[in-house]
């Protein structure tokens, strides 16, 4: 786990100031749980973070398990918070292997697990640090229905998908199971986004040949790609642990893996996403503060993808999201008009094919409601 070529303790090793719940407090706490995951060394874990710096956060339970991992000690509260996440996560974790090991050898179907998922299947520590919301499952969209019903025949409840047409433009729906730590809660896809965009992306997951724990997880650079394509989906707002799995990735990435990663996103016309998506992971993790070379490092890469961003996108980019955009989203810029087009347009190089794929989907939405169907919520999500 260790890596010292950007090694930095520049995190100040004092408690945080009482009641210091603001954004900069957060950010700090972000970057340190990254660093010193990523290098493995505990001088960069502060001394006994507020909880309402934790709560905030959503890096309670990462924090407590790098602290337990890393001989830091914390107190009787961040220990059980850190206890409750391992809990939780172990028997999320077994649940879905058993459920696609079955899946492939008795119903023929073997879904790729993507998103937050891969980190659990290719690093088993992932299990004890990174919380998940869901595992996001994907599969080619002639199998959904097969899987509908293999997870019906499992014990799972879907939401209802709506039409056909919905069906058919909605990039996933919802299953889910049990209560407690027994609960299973999947997002189950037939394509990474609202088509016609990324559909590059969908077909290169979708054609994975890499496994991890046993299970197909997709290419290291289209993990990237695809974090990359929900921080401009979701309008630049989207929890911290994500801009960790970010640089957790991209870190770890030499010249020839960074070059491979640049001309992927090319091919996915992500280039612009991956610009904006590192760009607000240097300023949410507190880089620049905390680890000065590492933030040069990342502000070299991030200029080497403005050469492939034109100078009229560029401009777009900076008044959309610029470098210092602020941890919560400017609610005059967090609009859906921005957020599910201006934002995704301007990210994913294809402003004709995002205007497309939200006329289509509006149009079958619109189409549901007008007939009645109940469209999944989770859909645009």
């Amino acid at each position: 786990m260790r890596d010292d070529r950007h090694a930095s303790r520049g995190l100040p090793q004092e408690p945080a100031p009482p009641g210091d719940a603001s954004d900069d407090a957060i950010r700090r706490l972000a970057g340190a749980c990254y660093l010193a995951l990523r290098t493995g060394d505990p001088a960069h874990l502060p001394l006994q973070p507020e909880a309402a710096v934790l709560d905030r956060s959503g890096l309670a339970g990462m924090h407590a398990n790098l602290c337990q991992h890393l001989g830091v000690a914390s107190d009787r509260a961040t220990l059980i918070r850190g206890m409750q996440l391992s809990a939780v996560n172990t028997s999320r974790w077994n649940a879905l292997a058993s459920l696609l090991v079955s899946l492939e050898s008795e119903d023929g179907i073997a879904p790729v697990l993507f998103k937050g998922g891969a980190l659990h299947a290719r690093w088993s520590l992932m299990r004890e640090l990174r919380a998940m919301a869901d595992y996001d499952l994907i599969v080619p969209q002639d199998q959904a229905a097969g899987l509908r019903e293999a997870l019906a025949r499992r014990g799972f409840a879907s939401t209802s998908p709506g039409s056909w047409l919905t069906r058919r433009l909605a990039k996933g729906w919802m299953a889910c199971k049990g209560s407690g730590n027994a609960y299973q809660n999947l997002d189950v896809h037939a394509r990474v986004t609202e088509p016609p965009v990324c559909t590059s992306l969908t077909r290169d997951i979708l054609g994975t040949d890499a496994r991890a724990s046993g299970i197909r997880v997709p290419g290291l650079e289209d993990c990237v790609c695809m974090i990359a394509l929900h921080v401009v989906r979701s309008g630049m707002h989207r929890p911290l642990r994500e801009y960790i799995d970010l640089l957790w990735y991209v870190d770890a990435l030499d010249d020839a893996g960074w070059h491979s990663l640049r001309s992927r996103a090319k091919r996915h016309q992500l280039i612009p996403a991956l610009l904006l998506s590192l760009r607000q992971a240097r300023h949410c993790l507190a880089l620049e503060e905390l680890a000065p070379d590492r933030a040069a490092s990342l502000a070299a890469r991030t200029a080497s993808l403005e050469a492939d961003v034109d100078s009229l996108r560029r401009r777009a980019i900076d008044w959309l999201a610029p470098p210092d955009y602020p941890l919560h989203p400017v609610a005059r810029r967090n609009r859906p008009g921005f957020r599910r087009s201006l934002i995704l347009g301007t990210g994913t190089s294809s402003a004709w094919r995002v205007a497309a794929a939200f006329a289509l989907y509006g149009a079958s939405r619109l189409g549901d409601a007008l007939s009645g169907a109940q469209p999944s919520n989770a859909a645009m999500d």
